[in-house]
């Protein structure tokens, strides 16, 4: 699929701003090559190392029945919904948890259904993910690669690329912001 230029530019999201504002373009062949590979480390932790290029129908089906093996103790309804594929209860599930401050069993086990959502071509877990991505301490600096790989390959499966594109615009400033703090 061609991106036209409609779709990758996009008015800022600050306020009072008209700044245009350009989404990166993720070219997987021009990315730093990610370190981190499915087989060297458990499903629970793809969402955190991998980016959406690396999951092929292999990582799909090992992603679904590790998650169809979960059950939690006092889940609640939303992540046992979560955990069966519902996207809104992922999503509702990964906001619960935001600012994420720390990454617990919990959160990977949120974040492995959200990936799920996401994996299964629905461009606003998509979008979600690479929300979290983008603005969490993931312990190692492929953060914005990986949230780049995800608003990609969310954009790709959006029925409203335009709406996408100003979602990923707010997102783009608000990871810029979020570097800014890191750096200060």
């Amino acid at each position: 699929m061609r991106q036209n230029e409609e779709d990758t530019t996009m008015t800022s999201a600050l306020a009072g701003s008209a700044a245009k504002v350009r989404l990166p373009t993720y070219n997987p062949a021009g990315a730093r090559p990610c370190p981190f590979k499915a087989e060297d480390t458990t499903p629970l932790a793809w969402w955190r190392k991998l980016p959406s290029q690396a999951f092929g129908e292999p990582e799909r089906l090992h992603l679904r029945a590790t998650l169809e093996q979960i059950n939690v103790l006092h889940a609640g309804h939303d992540l046992a919904a979560a955990l069966k594929g519902d996207v809104g209860a992922a999503i509702d599930v990964t906001f619960t948890l935001m600012p994420m401050n720390e990454l617990s069993l919990r959160t990977d086990i949120a974040m492995t259904a959200l990936l799920r959502c996401a994996r299964e071509r629905n461009a606003s877990a998509s979008l979600v993910l690479a929300q979290v991505l983008g603005l969490t301490d993931l312990g190692h600096p492929y953060a914005q690669e990986l949230a780049t790989s995800w608003l990609a390959y969310g954009r790709l499966y959006s029925e409203s690329p335009r709406k996408f594109s100003n979602a990923g615009a707010v997102l783009l400033t608000a990871f810029q912001e979020h570097q800014r703090e890191q750096d200060a």
